[in-house]
């Protein structure tokens, strides 16, 4: 797709639930191509000097989106004001599991002091075990200041079948009218933050 570019591939960490390790390996940055939507796998876990011209190229573009590859626990306030300095359209996080809540409610405070929104700030939500568990995630990131896009969790054969009531799960909170809608009505308030 026009304007896509691949900076860096692979990731330091070895997440159970993740393929990145085991199909990318360890980090490796690549020669930088313009673009604004950077698709890396872990783009903050590059090396100063790489994360420094990858930000210099986005200077000339428009419309930025990281549609992957911003570590939570990586976004500091340093990160936050660079990232304020594009144009940018979406910053995509993830909080694939119970613990990360912390960490990614951390990055959405950071991301919000630097003056972003949950119209620019998306999280990634690994779903597929306990919908009870899930749903809370989704709602604490929803109320921080970001809008949850649940993602069924896909092995690597792709062999999980899960039953109709999870595909709707899944549907309803990966699609913004329906999440922003029910919680008009519920006006609910952040319990961790």
């Amino acid at each position: 797709k026009k304007g896509i570019t691949i900076t860096s591939r692979g990731c330091p960490n070895k997440c159970s639930f993740c393929l990145v390790n085991k199909r990318e390996g360890r980090i490796r940055e690549l020669p930088i191509v313009e673009g604004n939507i950077i698709q890396d796998n872990n783009i903050l876990a590059c090396s100063k000097s790489h994360i420094d011209k990858v930000f210099e190229m986005l200077k000339s573009q428009r419309q930025i989106e990281f549609k992957g590859g911003l570590e939570a626990r990586l976004i500091t306030p340093e990160i936050a004001d660079r990232l304020r300095g594009l144009k940018i359209m979406s910053l995509w996080l993830a909080c694939d599991t119970p613990s990360a809540l912390k960490g990614t409610l951390k990055a959405i405070n950071i991301l919000k002091k630097a003056g972003f929104n949950r119209n620019k700030i998306y999280s990634y939500v690994l779903i597929g075990k306990d919908m009870i568990e899930e749903e809370y995630r989704m709602r604490e990131l929803f109320v921080a200041g970001a809008m949850p896009f649940a993602q069924l969790y896909r092995n690597e054969t792709d062999g999980i079948s899960y039953s109709k009531e999870y595909h709707n799960f899944q549907r309803e909170w990966s699609r913004p009218a329906i999440i922003k809608a029910h919680f008009k009505t519920t006006k609910e308030k952040c319990t961790l933050f």
